[in-house]
């Protein structure tokens, strides 16, 4: 049987088209963009080391779907993560193009950087090394938007008020609380703490917005080191900050003041320096709140004073922030090394990690070498 030749044609033409997918039944090359991640914290008033183990991360663009991004099986001390040190937790990985609405980490079991430590321990100021309770996963929230043929970094950021909580018979809990971040939309702070020539190390300073109603909200918390220096990074654009600090120590403090607002308007780095002088003899406050901390409940309590704010003013701000020391029928926060004046007294408490409740005090007058006292009640 012989073929006419046009129609052999028309039958390889037809054969080829077949095999190479055509006519709407090829699978399309499915576009894919890069995300790095990457993990910070904020600084952890009242520990040498915190540190805590990483197993893997997964994001979802809807909150009910995960996607595996990755292995972490890391250990890290989240001490070395603040003052502008996160590190990379997951290289640039192919990922679909989407808007990454939730991070979510889920914690090791195991210590990668010695088999014979925990996989999460704290350390507290002057004391030994506790064993840290950890849950099992942490979600934290967005949005980072990884473009079509394009890259982007998320970063994970601890946030420091109430991440390490002590708890009854020397427990202490670990109350992930943080936030992601898509780092080309962040500012950096960058600055000094001293005191003429004299670099302050150890200072905790932060990085607060203030509302519309005056009420100011830490943001980023730091602690300087050993030639002065901090770094406030991860930072929202287009927002007002205000940066403050109050050196303490056992035997002199400093009266806590506020840097020239930083109009953080773009993905830069900006400068805000704290000139301190004048030590003084310091006093200490002791805050009691009724009633105890629940096992799901993050406490801390916070001081504020009006201070100003270079040529705009003034501001009441936040000069210090503790996490409470549960254990007791009522919970404590102690502050030391407090310059003398006068503090006003917040506590807030949040339950299983959503949107905290604050209670406001009396202003509680501390003098040179004293103790003061106070209580709140909060729910």
């Amino acid at each position: 049987m012989r073929f006419h030749p046009i129609l052999a044609t028309l039958l390889c033409a037809a054969l080829t088209l077949a095999c190479s997918g055509g006519g709407g039944t090829s699978n399309p090359v499915v576009p894919t963009g890069n995300l790095t991640i990457r993990f910070g914290s904020d600084s952890l008033p009242g520990y040498g080391q915190a540190v805590v183990s990483l197993e893997k991360v997964e994001g979802s663009t809807d909150g009910s779907n995960w996607i595996g991004l990755g292995n972490v099986k890391a250990t890290y001390d989240l001490m070395a993560l603040q003052n502008g040190h996160s590190v990379v937790i997951l290289p640039s990985t192919a990922v679909t193009p989407a808007t990454y609405t939730q991070f979510r980490i889920t914690w090791a079991t195991v210590n990668y950087q010695s088999a014979i430590n925990q996989p999460a321990y704290v350390v507290p100021t002057g004391g030994a090394g506790q064993v840290l309770s950890m849950p099992v996963t942490t979600v934290v929230n967005g949005p980072v938007t990884v473009p079509s043929s394009g890259s982007a970094t998320a970063l994970i950021m601890l946030t420091g008020h109430q991440l390490v909580q002590s708890r009854v018979g020397g427990v202490y809990a670990f109350q992930a609380v943080g936030r992601a971040l898509d780092l080309s939309a962040t500012a950096t702070i960058t600055g000094h703490a001293g005191d003429g020539t004299t670099p302050l190390s150890g200072v905790e300073v932060y990085a607060e917005t203030v509302d519309g109603s005056g009420l100011a909200t830490i943001q980023r918390r730091a602690i300087t080191d050993a030639s002065g220096n901090f770094e406030l990074d991860g930072l929202s654009t287009g927002l007002l900050y205000f940066v403050t600090g109050q050196p303490a120590g056992s035997t002199s403090s400093y009266a806590a003041i506020a840097a020239s607002p930083v109009n953080a308007t773009g993905t830069a780095t900006y400068t805000a320096n704290l000139a301190f002088n004048t030590p003084q003899q310091p006093g200490s406050m002791t805050i009691t709140i009724t009633p105890a901390s629940l096992s799901t409940q993050g406490t801390w309590g916070e001081l504020r004073q009006t201070l100003t704010t270079g040529t705009s003013g003034s501001q009441v701000l936040i000069v210090r922030s503790e996490p409470v020391a549960t254990g007791l029928t009522q919970d404590q926060v102690g502050f030391a090394g407090l310059a003398p004046g006068t503090y006003g007294v917040t506590v807030q408490r949040s339950t299983a990690l959503a949107a905290p409740v604050m209670k406001t005090g009396t202003q509680v007058l501390v003098s040179s070498g004293g103790t003061a006292t106070t209580g709140l009640t909060i729910p």
